[in-house]
């Protein structure tokens, strides 16, 4: 993609995201995805329900990761379509009938109209201009057709009472914006990206993802760190002794912060 178009911070290869820290050829990266659905599925699920989806739509997930929102919309009754940059933990959804495509969207298009609703969640910010992405997600929908976005922002980590958690959690939103383009403080936009896009209806909750000793979150942030843990030494963003202590802390009972802030967006298109 030509980097000279306006909005775009940094030039947009794939390779960025499908070999870096969330490659699916990495060991781990199935196990982080899991904790990712077992954390966030609840919430996306309840709010398809509240925005009315129904049986016989067509949606497509973006970034399905490990397909459980894909699978799950496909039980309900929705014809879906499911997008990766690398389909590697989707092959299963064809048999429930789901179309499964390796897809670029900040680059390949849907006709217009295509879906009743699309849905996105932690792809966006990963993108060098998520408004535009945001834009085009909203130029697939059917009159009618509802966008749900959800993305996190750091904010909440970097000032943890926890040291060696706190600095690994700096260090971290510094390679990740370094490393593969995110932009960590994005979400907080919300919802003015989906205004922007033309769609009316808006709407926008927000929460603080909890991590306790031992948890989820605290099994998915260590499963984050350790994938990242020797380009973060390598490029001198924090010393290797840190992610052990880290750890120590996120394991430990009495292990009580905060994660990352969610935001989730959703507007329709006009009839």
């Amino acid at each position: 993609m030509d980097a000279s178009v306006a909005g775009d911070r940094w030039e947009w290869t794939q390779e960025r995201y499908r070999h870096g820290i969330f490659s699916h050829a990495i060991s781990s990266e199935r196990r982080r995805l899991e904790l990712l659905e077992k954390l966030l599925d609840g919430h996306t699920r309840a709010r398809f329900e509240a925005l009315g989806l129904r049986a016989g739509q067509e949606v497509l997930e973006v970034g399905g990761g490990g397909g459980s929102v894909a699978r799950w919309l496909a039980g309900k009754g929705a014809r879906v379509t499911v997008t990766d940059l690398d389909t590697t933990f989707l092959g299963d959804l064809a048999e429930q009938g789901v179309r499964v495509l390796r897809h670029d969207m900040y680059t390949e298009d849907f006709p217009p109209g295509s879906f009743d609703a699309v849905h996105a969640r932690y792809v966006v910010l990963h993108l060098p201009d998520p408004d535009r992405a945001v834009a085009r997600l909203a130029g697939w929908l059917r009159p009618g057709g509802v966008l749900l976005v959800e993305e996190p922002a750091s904010f909440p980590v970097m000032d943890s009472p926890h040291p060696a958690y706190r600095t690994v959690m700096r260090a971290f939103r510094t390679h990740l914006e370094e490393s593969v383009g995110s932009d960590t403080g994005w979400a907080r936009t919300l919802p003015v990206p989906l205004e922007k896009a033309g769609l009316v209806g808006i709407g926008l909750d927000a929460r603080l993802q909890l991590v306790s000793g031992g948890d989820d979150e605290a099994q998915w942030w260590r499963l984050n760190l350790e994938q990242s843990r020797s380009a973060m030494v390598a490029a001198g963003l924090v010393e290797d002794a840190v992610f052990d202590a880290a750890y120590q802390e996120l394991a430990a009972p009495d292990f009580h912060d905060l994660s990352l802030a969610v935001f989730t967006a959703w507007g329709r298109k006009p009839r």
